[in-house]
């Protein structure tokens, strides 16, 4: 647009330049005169224009590209898979809500050739659906299907079947540096075994997670969490307002127990560690893999929240350290946990509604407190998001 602006006053300037000599004698412009003018004042305009409309269009891609760009892939599961694309399109909503540029794929547009393209500079990749990871009961170990997305096999495929690109593929996405991946309700990512069978061992659970991680990180990312088919909001909510590190991110959703948790080093990626946090059950559904001390603000590209303090310094975790370090700067929550089997109610008292239960073990975030005759109440929220309230005689950890 400078160079036609510039091209305009230049050939404005030899119109002028050559009125002298296109006057009559009595000083009467000659029509082509006229003529010229008012082409050059018409390009002027329309140069000037260009150049305004131009500008407002770069300013505009220029926002579009500074927000993080978050993309949210639902593979087909079965009769679930209403379920899994319900919780991915709430969860691709939260993510707009937080001013990310989102792009969500779903059964039964959920194929490779969709979701490689898509995931392209992700700074956020999440996928839910079926998993096939290794250690399995379906040996041998490779990289054609194992350890990657369940996904279409064409568009418009039957959402009972799948086809698994294993991590051989997932190397290849082109995520955006030290992305983060979040991996929703797959069978294996975080170190848990397939509906009915037994509980693996820890040693089992880390090399499952060690492996399920290896391909996203090789693909650029710097943090891989794994969950149960769960609410995972958390996990945007901090990476977009805080300036956590991912390890106290993981210790911040509600799945976390830290009942028996432990840390390792990683075999497949080295330089990055992984997190084990087994639940009250025993099975794994809530893991880490990579960079615990990557930070939030360094994930934004190293912008600082409002109102938050300068990152403090943490210590990286050993191979064998038990338990979740405590971030100093995270919030002070009132968090306890169930010692019996309760009902969850939509009020205070034994006279509301039995909403659902709360299982022993389960660590729950208290959001108020209210006395009922001569018991308090607790309205809590469970680890699913769910909320409700609770006779307070069977909760502890205060």
């Amino acid at each position: 647009m400078a160079v036609i602006a510039t091209f305009v006053a230049w050939f404005y300037v030899r119109v002028l330049a050559g009125a002298i000599s296109q006057r009559t004698n009595g000083g009467q412009r000659t029509p082509r005169l006229r003529g010229m003018r008012t082409l050059s004042l018409a390009m002027l305009v329309v140069a000037l224009a260009s150049a305004g409309t131009a500008t407002v269009a770069r300013e505009r891609t220029g926002d579009a590209d500074t927000r993080p760009k978050v993309v949210v892939v639902v593979g087909p599961v079965g009769p679930r898979t209403a379920e899994y694309e319900a919780r991915g399109r709430a969860l691709a909503a939260h993510a707009r809500g937080l001013g990310a540029d989102v792009i969500g794929i779903y059964p039964p547009r959920a194929t490779w050739t969709q979701v490689s393209r898509a995931a392209r500079d992700a700074d956020l990749f999440v996928y839910m659906g079926h998993g096939n990871g290794w250690p399995s009961p379906y040996p041998p170990f490779q990289t054609e299907t194992k350890n990657g997305l369940g996904l279409n096999a064409y568009e418009g495929a039957p959402s009972g079947t799948h086809r698994y690109h294993g991590e051989r593929y997932v190397e290849r996405l082109r995520l955006s540096k030290d992305a983060v991946v979040l991996l929703v309700g797959l069978c294996y990512s975080s170190g848990n075994a397939e509906p009915g069978m037994s509980i693996p061992s820890r040693a089992v659970a880390r090399e499952r997670v060690d492996n399920y991680g290896a391909g996203f990180l090789r693909a650029g990312a710097r943090a891989v969490f794994s969950d149960g088919f769960s609410d995972s909001s958390y996990l945007l909510d901090d990476l977009f307002h805080s300036d956590r590190s991912m390890r106290s991110i993981f210790w911040s959703s509600w799945r976390a127990t830290d009942m028996d948790a432990s840390t390792f080093r990683s075999e497949r990626t080295p330089g990055m560690a992984g997190i084990l946090d087994p639940q009250p059950d025993g099975d794994y559904y809530h893991s880490f893999i990579g960079d615990p001390d990557f930070r939030a603000s360094e994930w934004r590209g190293g912008s600082e929240p409002a109102d938050e303090e300068p990152p403090r310094d943490e210590e990286g975790p050993g191979d064998g350290d038990e338990g979740p370090e405590e971030d100093p700067g995270d919030p002070v929550v009132d968090r306890r946990r169930a010692t019996g089997h309760l009902n969850l109610r939509n009020g205070p008292g034994t006279s509301h509604r039995i909403i659902g239960w709360v299982l022993r073990g389960t660590k729950i975030l208290v959001l108020e407190t209210k006395e009922h005759g001569t018991s308090d109440w607790l309205r809590v929220r469970l680890p699913s998001g769910e909320k409700g309230w609770v006779w307070s005689g069977w909760v502890s950890g205060r």
